[in-house]
């Protein structure tokens, strides 16, 4: 068993709310684990958790992968979930802060957070060029360049 999830306050705004409704989903569907649900979805535990701790909005693609997993309606709980982002774009900018983080502390990104990676194309290049150039690299958190 897995430890506890942080409780949520539905009232808080969109995001908490539509958070809650995805954990009855899931307990509605019998209680599930996340390790259980990431092995019929192209998730892992720790995204398909994520789209229920009522910290960001999830996207849709990891919506729908929650939702099937929990044997409910993808096409309905989109519409909830664009109904939140609606709501959530409607809030003043400072109510938004979680929404506008790109993040993720020590979890991995998933193919729903792929709109955070931009203006690293150079990066990439000379990383994969250091790569191919040497037997071993080791990146530091800072661009040095080998000679």
């Amino acid at each position: 068993m897995g430890r506890p999830e942080n409780p949520i306050d539905p009232e808080a705004g969109p995001v908490q709310r539509f958070a809650v409704e995805l954990r009855a989903l899931r307990a509605e569907a019998g209680g599930p684990t996340y390790r259980s649900m990431a092995q019929r979805t192209p998730y892992s535990a720790a995204a398909l958790s994520r789209a229920a701790a009522g910290e960001r909005l999830p996207s849709a693609e990891l919506t729908r992968a929650y939702v099937t997993a929990c044997g409910g309606d993808p096409d309905e709980w989109e519409k909830r979930r664009q109904a939140a982002a609606g709501e959530l774009a409607a809030l003043p900018h400072e109510d938004q802060d979680a929404r506008e983080s790109p993040y993720r502390g020590l979890a991995r990104f998933e193919p729903g957070d792929a709109a955070v990676f931009f203006g690293r194309d150079q990066l990439v290049a000379d990383l994969t060029e250091l790569v191919r150039g040497h037997r071993c690299a080791v990146v530091l958190g800072k661009v040095i360049k080998a000679d």
